[in-house]
């Protein structure tokens, strides 16, 4: 199973910068990076990045860098420049801010992640339902899935008739 691209129990905005750099340091490829806020639900505390979308990280990626400490380090001054210029809360409704989301995020605790390579157009969010008993036997209730309104947050989900 390959290991998941992320860095979890973040609670710090420098080391939410830091663990950033390093993901894209170790990810060159990665273009768009998704951050999870622990206690909200339904793409509520998500918030996402496209690195593509700064020049100096453009840059970087070009020069087909090692991802050593020195490309971290700097990765780390770029990042806190043009996050809060950059990135896209999901929910803008409830943090009006770059600032105001990281103060959330970091007050709870959370992740960052690799969103999917693949198109929009490909990706499929399929989920099963079940119930384990407190003697271990499963059952499958159902299966759906799901479709999103905005970036990374769930609208709804279609189910099977």
């Amino acid at each position: 199973m390959p290991t998941p691209i992320c860095s979890v129990d973040i609670y710090d905005e420098q080391e939410f910068i830091h663990s950033l750099a390093q993901l894209i340091a170790k990810n060159l490829y990665v273009t768009t990076w998704i951050f999870k806020i622990d206690d909200e639900f339904n793409g509520r505390g998500h918030a996402y990045l496209n690195v593509d979308q700064i020049k100096p990280l453009q840059q970087l990626k070009k020069k087909q860098l090692d991802p050593n400490l020195d490309l971290v380090e700097q990765i780390k001054p770029i990042l806190a420049k043009y996050l809060p210029k950059k990135a896209i809360v999901s929910m803008p409704s409830l943090f009006k801010s770059w600032a105001e989301y990281m103060a959330s995020f970091c007050r709870v605790g959370g992740i960052i992640e690799a969103a999917p390579t693949c198109m929009s157009h490909q990706m499929a969010s399929p989920s099963i339902a079940f119930l384990i008993e407190p003697d271990g036997q499963v059952e499958v209730v159902g299966s759906m899935d799901r479709f999103t309104a905005r970036a990374y947050v769930n609208a709804g989900c279609f189910f099977p008739q």
